[in-house]
């Protein structure tokens, strides 16, 4: 039993070839198709021996393999093909025997892995984009931990700022009748979201009265367009919630939303229990609600890291930057009470683009607001020095959209300034979901939620199944919607833009949720009706194409799983399990298994039961549910 085959593919070429050339450890790479299995490129060898090839050649003759067969010496490439029968063997024995931990190289450096992932602003109901970043985060929990690290899933709650302070004044205004929506059963932080919304709303209406007097004929007009959009978001809620909505406006219309908003925020970050009561319970109504939809994605969290206790009320955001004063006082400037870090300067300066990994263009830093207030680069630098502190990460990797680019390379700076190592701070950037005209703004009250989401998927997989007993019922839908959701946002790089589109999301037939949950369910339908506790079987003296094809491919798991755990780019995961899906339903489809002749069934059947482990394990690694009829 091996729990990585293909290194011993890998080990056995490399010792064969280490005695034909006198070389040790040469690269093994992938041979080209009509090639062989794996090759080893000699050429520079070659140009310092031309007799090599002649040695190699008269050299192979006499090589025995255990797993490797028909050695060949062609235009400067050693090449190999694999001996199935043997390596068939090594391959289901060691599926089989290690079932649910097949895939686990055991050697591999025990990490303590921070992943913070999702950190939704605690305003409103999480939407697609952070769908995405809720897929991206768990799954790269769910990988580093089935690969042996110690990893810590956590939510950075943001929970000071002026957005929040909206959301808390909004609901300090209203706070029994959201009370009684909620307790009626409607989600709290769709019920929040109304609130905050419409706050939002009024507030920018009155801001927008306030500058019209002495504007030109043009900018006034532009400035009644704009004040008329945000009538028209309240005008909306209204149309879903009268009563909130009109009690809502008519609370705030006899204050100064903005300048109460900014007075909180100020009380907030000073500790003050009445406004730190508020806002505590109106964000802890929006955090319940995405735990709710959490849990409907099989989500879950080690720590919930508030931002107030972290950042502020520790005073570490404040020192943060007195700190960064004395360590680089030439790239801080001071004026008229606001802190700027020149991060563009010390970038420059220092040379640190190729060991922080930069972008090429790095703006300068405002760290503080005038009235004393910290900014969300400041203490989120604050939480950073934090987790390195208290947490004893060797990484911290953390789930944050392309457009914080620019403030998590600055942050990067300003902790090796700090004296921190900011290498073990990885910025997993992922692009944004593209929903064709769809816009959203959820100041606006416009967004795809991701309940909504899931609500449409369970809808569009019912009308799909209709004439499919199995997938009409309610738990049957909702796991084949949540798959079909995960893997599709694991399946495109993070680094490309997502153009969401139902019909790739849904799509049966290939590389989707839903078409590897079938194939897996395929085969454990071969298994249940075969009845075998234990499969004892011989490896057949011949293999076909898909047998051996599955074989190699099977036998390859392991060490994909370790090139995605150090890379942590899941969609080769997602890529790998496509094929091996694409090339079982081949197989499937071409071969008897129960009704196959003695002997070869056995071996059909231990086939299949090795192609369900790596399913299964690959699915419950992306969270993808797994179903046993479907």
């Amino acid at each position: 039993m091996e729990y990585n085959p293909y290194k011993a593919l890998v080990s056995e070429f490399k010792s064969i070839a280490g005695k034909l050339t006198g070389v040790e450890d040469l690269q093994v790479i992938k041979a080209r198709a009509g090639f062989g299995y794996l090759s080893i490129p000699l050429h520079d060898l070659i140009r310092s021996r031309p007799s090599l090839g002649s040695e190699i050649n008269e050299g192979i003759k006499g090589v025995k393999a255990q797993y490797l067969t028909d050695l060949r010496f062609i235009n400067g490439f050693l090449n190999t093909n694999v001996n199935l029968i043997n390596y068939s063997r090594l391959v289901l024995d060691s599926t089989i025997g290690l079932g649910p931990d097949y895939g686990k190289v055991p050697g591999v450096k025990r990490l303590n892995v921070i992943v913070e992932h999702t950190s939704a602003n605690p305003l409103h109901p999480l939407h697609i984009g952070h769908c995405r970043n809720m897929v991206l985060g768990d799954s790269l929990v769910r990988l580093l931990r089935f690969m042996g690290h110690n990893v810590s899933a956590r939510f950075y709650l943001d929970d000071t700022g002026i957005q929040v302070m909206y959301l808390a004044l909004g609901y300090s205004k209203v706070r029994e009748l959201a009370k009684n929506r909620i307790e009626s059963g409607q989600k709290p932080d769709h019920v929040m979201w109304v609130i905050y919304s419409v706050t939002n709303a009024v507030a920018e209406v009155q801001r927008i009265s306030k500058v019209l007097e002495g504007k030109s004929e043009e900018e006034y007009r532009e400035l009644i367009k704009e004040r008329d959009e945000w009538v028209g978001v309240i005008a909306d809620w209204l149309s879903k919630d009268k009563e909130l909505v009109n009690a809502l406006v008519e609370a705030l219309s006899s204050i100064d939303v903005n300048a109460e908003v900014a007075r909180m925020a100020k009380m907030y970050e000073d500790g003050d229990e009445k406004v730190k009561g508020i806002v505590r319970e109106a964000v802890n109504l929006v955090l319940k609600g995405f735990e709710e939809t959490f849990k409907l994605f099989n989500v879950k969290f080690d720590s919930y890291d508030w931002e107030s206790e972290i950042a502020v009320y520790s005073g570490l955001a404040k020192r943060i930057i007195m700190d960064l004063v004395k360590a680089a006082p030439k790239y801080v400037e001071f004026k008229d009470g606001v802190y700027v870090f020149r991060a563009d300067k010390a970038a420059a300066e220092l040379k640190l683009w190729d060991e922080l990994k930069l972008p090429k263009f790095i703006p300068p830093a405002t760290l503080n607001r005038s009235d004393g207030t910290t900014l969300y680069l400041t203490r989120d630098v604050a939480y950073a020095v934090w987790c390195l502190t208290n947490c004893n990460p060797d990484v911290v990797v953390r789930v944050i959209a392309v457009e914080q680019t620019h403030p998590q390379a600055q942050l990067r700076i300003m902790l090796k300034l700090l004296g921190y190592d900011a290498s073990r701070i990885v910025h997993y950037a992922y692009e944004m979901v593209n929903l064709g005209e769809a816009k959203m703004s959820s100041r606006r009250g416009q967004a795809v939620t991701i309940d909504g989401l899931l609500d449409d998927a369970v809808k569009r997989v019912k009308a799909i199944a209709s004439g499919r007993s199995g997938l009409n019922t309610d738990d049957v839908a909702y796991a084949v919607a949540v798959g079909a959701i995960r893997y599709y946002f694991v399946s495109v790089s993070p680094s490309k833009q997502i153009v969401f589109d139902w019909g790739r999301v849904l799509d049966m037939n290939q590389n989707s949720g839903p078409f590897i949950q079938y194939t897996y369910v395929r085969a454990y339908s071969i298994l249940s009706k075969a009845n075998l506790d234990h499969i004892q079987y011989t490896v057949p003296p011949t293999l076909s194409q898909e047998e051996g094809d599955l074989i190699l491919m099977i036998g390859e798991f392991p060490e994909v799983l370790l090139r995605v755990s150090e890379d942590l780019k899941l969609e080769n995961l997602v890529s790998f399990m496509n094929r091996l899906a694409l090339e079982f339903n081949t197989f499937y489809e071409k071969y008897p298994v129960l009704n196959a002749e003695p002997g070869l069934r056995e071996f059909r059947l231990a086939l299949v039961k090795a192609v369900k482990i790596v399913l299964e394990n690959s699915m419950n690694i992306l969270g993808i549910p797994v179903l046993s009829r479907m």
